[in-house]
């Protein structure tokens, strides 16, 4: 998947970089964070009034699911009522990386969902080459996929979809955000991890990452 993104895209690691507005320079800023909450239940929608009203501050600029965004196997059928009816309403971007149960269905609810459309397109595809073919995705499912999470995102007007990973990188003048995808196993890939340390390399040169 890394690999079709950077042949897709072209360049290196800017490609993995979130922007959110707001967070450039060397301003304060505040951002939320909350993991695993893709129950789809009380638990999950005991938090939404507060998480709802601390996003109305103007210092906060963005939200982190930092795992499990849907439970339990992360389909895309599941996010309407697990993810976009309990964030309707808050208005900043919201990015996210998997947990073990968003890789259930190969990360492809997770995709279509949180990664730009041609972004979540040829990672897909670059899923099902390397499974040999051995699964039941193909051109007309990866359609539907991105139709259904598109779809979504108008209907609720949640601002989701920018990521070009299911990790990234922010980093201003004064602070960075690395945002590690270990999937099932609880590990990162060679690729992933030769990223990471070239994101350590660039906090320790200054954060130019302009």
């Amino acid at each position: 998947m890394f690999d079709a993104v950077t042949r897709a895209y072209g360049g290196g690691d800017e490609h993995f970089r979130i922007n959110p507005q707001g967070v450039a320079g060397n301003g304060d800023f505040s951002f939320l964070v909350i993991g695993d909450p893709g129950e789809g239940d009380a638990s999950q929608y005991s938090l939404a009034s507060r998480y709802l009203k601390l996003g109305q501050n103007n210092d906060v600029k963005f939200l982190v699911i930092s795992s499990d965004v849907i439970y339990p196997a992360g389909s895309i059928e599941d996010y309407e009522a697990k993810f976009y009816l309990p964030f309707h309403g808050f208005e900043k971007p919201i990015y996210a990386i998997p947990g073990n149960h968003d890789w259930f269905d190969a990360l492809e609810g997770f995709n279509a969902n949180f990664l730009e459309p041609k972004a979540a397109r040829v990672a897909m595809e670059a899923r099902v080459e390397a499974d040999l073919g051995l699964t039941g995705t193909n051109a007309r499912r990866i359609d539907n996929l991105l139709a259904h999470a598109a779809r979504l995102r108008r209907l609720y007007a949640i601002d989701v979809g920018a990521q070009r990973a299911p990790f990234f990188e922010l980093q201003t003048d004064d602070f960075a955000l690395l945002a590690i995808d270990t999937g099932i196993l609880r590990t990162v890939d060679e690729r992933q991890l030769a990223w990471l340390e070239r994101a350590l390399e660039r906090r320790a040169e200054g954060a130019d990452v302009g």
